[in-house]
C-alpha cells in the first residue's frame, strides 16, 4: 500500500483541524503555509520518485454497505493534484500580509478545502467522492460567508442553492447507480 495519496489529504485535513485552535495571526499564517509546502513537497514525491506506477490506497471503509476507502493517483490524478498543492501556498502567501479577522478560522477553513480538493481528484470510490466534494464545498461557503466582499450575503445565498441541488442531484445520481450494479458497490472503474 501506498501512503502518499492518504498524505496528500491527511495533512492538510489534519493541520486544519488544528488551525481552528490557534488564535494568533502570525501562527495561524505560519502553520498554514508550512502545512500546504508539505503537502506540496508530498506531492512533488509522489510525481517525481512514482513517475510510471499509478499510486493507490484501499482500506476497509463502510463495508455494510459496498463503500471502501479507495485512493488512487494516475496520470491525470497526479497532475491535479501537483496543481492543487502548488496554488496554495500561493495563495497563503499572497494572503500573508492580510489581517484577517479570527486568522486561525481562516486558515483552517482553507486547508479543510485543499484536503477536499485533493480527496476529490484522488478518490477511486463513489461515495468517497462525494464525501471529499462535499468537504471542499461546506469551507468555502463559509469562507466566502465570513471573510467575502460587501456583496457576500447574497453571493453565498447563491452559492448555496447551486451548490445543494447539484450536490442532490449527484447523490441520486450515485445511489442509483449503486442500486443497478449487482454487487451493490461504489467503486469507480477506470476504462
Amino acid at each position: 500500500m501506498n501512503m502518499i495519496p492518504v498524505l496528500l489529504i491527511l495533512v492538510p485535513l489534519v493541520t486544519g483541524l488544528v488551525s481552528f485552535f490557534l488564535k494568533d495571526a502570525v501562527t495561524a499564517k505560519g502553520w498554514a503555509l508550512l502545512s500546504s509546502l508539505i503537502t506540496l513537497m508530498v506531492a512533488v514525491a509522489g510525481i517525481f520518485f512514482y513517475p510510471k506506477h499509478q499510486l493507490s490506497f484501499d482500506a476497509a471503509w463502510l463495508p455494510s454497505i459496498g463503500a471502501r476507502f479507495t485512493l488512487m493517483m494516475d496520470g491525470m490524478g497526479k497532475m491535479l493534484c501537483l496543481l492543487t498543492a502548488v496554488s496554495f501556498p500561493i495563495i497563503f502567501g499572497a494572503t500573508y500580509k492580510n489581517n484577517y479577522k479570527n486568522p486561525g478560522s481562516f486558515y483552517a477553513l482553507m486547508l479543510l478545502t485543499q484536503a477536499g480538493l485533493i480527496g476529490v481528484f484522488v478518490a477511486a470510490d463513489a461515495l468517497l467522492f462525494y464525501f471529499c466534494w462535499e468537504l471542499a464545498l461546506v469551507p468555502v461557503y463559509f469562507l466566502c460567508s465570513l471573510w467575502g466582499g460587501e456583496k457576500r450575503i447574497a453571493v453565498t445565498f447563491k452559492f448555496f442553492i447551486y451548490t445543494f441541488i447539484g450536490s442532490l442531484l449527484r447523490l441520486v445520481g450515485i445511489l442509483y447507480v449503486y442500486f443497478h450494479t449487482p454487487d451493490h458497490s461504489f467503486a469507480l472503474q477506470s476504462f
